[in-house]
């Protein structure tokens, strides 16, 4: 991943390398993503550390954000063994991550948020794979819901032909890869009784993301996991 945020050399937060060192991360963030409605930074290390652009550890606390056109809601964060450019920094050069940082992370979804997601063209592509076979190919997706009932996901279509879709979500792990498993999957459509019934589906991750807690209940997703940003 890579920034377009830079800091000029007569930037006000250069008389402190902590508050540049703020400024930089929060401005590389925010290029990262398209929206976050509060943005919250902290980050330990030593003057030494600091010195030579390593930050041992980076929290970050958001809410509302959005990336690559998916509604995140609340996100928890916390990035260790950073390494930044920072002499290139203090020049006005954007910042730059000089070796892979590992993540943990937490995530809060509505179903608001989940529903808001599916104008992403990149959900859209996925539940088209996932769910090839189940759902028709042609969907308007400005009028399909996602609803979070118990512990299960439902996906609900508009009539007339309308299709109810659910499941329920857990972690599927088998030699080192990673998956989200929608489980029970059940599909109903509008006006007849009969409910279908499908085997389990995946849903591949990146070799760079693992999940080690997936729940859903009272209308939110919290999910929790590792994942390691690359440097490119």
């Amino acid at each position: 991943m890579t920034s377009s945020a830079t800091l000029s050399p007569s930037s006000p937060s250069k008389s402190s390398l902590s508050s540049l060192l703020s400024a930089a991360v929060r401005l590389w963030l925010r290029s990262q993503i398209e929206q976050a409605q509060t943005l919250k930074i902290e980050f330990s290390g030593k003057n030494r550390q600091l010195l030579r652009g390593e930050i041992p550890t980076i929290d970050v606390q958001a809410a509302g954000v959005i990336y690559q056109g998916l509604h995140l809601g609340q996100v928890w964060l916390q990035a260790g063994a950073v390494r930044l450019n920072l002499k290139q920094l203090l020049k006005g050069e954007p910042l730059r991550l000089l070796q892979p940082v590992p993540v943990q992370l937490s995530l809060t979804l509505h179903e608001r948020d989940l529903t808001a997601s599916l104008a992403s063209p990149l959900l859209q592509d996925a539940i088209h794979e996932v769910f090839q076979g189940i759902l028709p190919n042609e969907i308007d997706w400005s009028q399909v819901k996602i609803q979070l009932q118990g512990d299960r996901l439902h996906l609900i279509t508009p009539s007339p032909q309308g299709i109810h879709l659910s499941t329920h979500l857990a972690v599927h792990s088998q030699d080192n890869n990673h998956a989200i498993q929608l489980q029970e999957l059940q599909l109903q459509r509008d006006g007849d009784s009969c409910i279908q019934t499908f085997p389990p589906r995946n849903i591949p991750l990146d070799a760079t993301v693992s999940i080690d807690g997936l729940t859903c209940h009272d209308g939110l997703l919290h999910l929790s996991g590792q994942l390691q940003v690359i440097v490119n």
